[in-house]
């Protein structure tokens, strides 16, 4: 019985937690395009030299980190796709 209890607390916090997270990117996949309009939008507003150096200096990884760090409403791939097609 108790373990049947705390199976169905738990299922019940993970989905309560999926859902806050969906909505969690959804909201910011908007704000996004609300910002930039497009991928275009974005990348012109990148700083393309501060992007190169970081990635000559320290990686991809580093440079996807930078262009999040700036423009915190890029997602993760967002970012990298920046990153690799510079």
């Amino acid at each position: 019985m108790i373990g049947t209890l705390t199976g169905t607390i738990a299922f019940v916090i993970v989905v309560a937690l999926a859902v806050v997270g969906e909505r969690t990117t959804r909201r910011r996949k908007r704000a996004f395009w609300d910002r930039y309009g497009s991928y275009e939008g974005f990348s012109s507003q990148v700083d393309e030299d501060k992007v190169r150096s970081v990635r000559g200096a320290h990686g991809d990884v580093a440079a996807v980190k930078a262009v999040r760090e700036d423009h915190p409403l890029a997602s993760l791939l967002i970012a990298k796709r920046y990153v690799e097609e510079l």
